[in-house]
């Protein structure tokens, strides 16, 4: 059975970051590994990492953010400036 989470990108955090509506919560049976697929404005990234993470510069991530929801970005990067992404934008996290 396919499991799935529907939001939105409710913010950009000050470095680009993306801020989902997703609540961190509603992934605690999402696996940590490449089963869990999030997708975004025609992007998708794989594995869901916790918060204070250590993945090399230039990485997409996602990951439970302190904002207690899921946060994507590129490391070192602005993710939001990057690829055109905006508020509004649905994002859907499957597993």
């Amino acid at each position: 059975m396919t499991n799935r989470v529907e939001g939105i990108i409710a913010e950009i955090g000050s470095q680009g970051n993306l801020i989902t509506s997703i609540k961190n919560a509603q992934l605690a049976d999402a696996p940590r590994d490449a089963t869990t697929s999030i997708r975004f404005g025609g992007h998708e990234t794989i594995c869901l990492y916790e918060s204070g993470h250590s993945e090399p510069e230039s990485t997409m991530v996602a990951y439970l953010g302190d904002s207690e929801c899921l946060e994507i970005e590129i490391v070192g990067m602005n993710l939001a400036g990057m690829l055109g992404i905006q508020v509004g934008e649905s994002v859907s996290v499957v597993w």
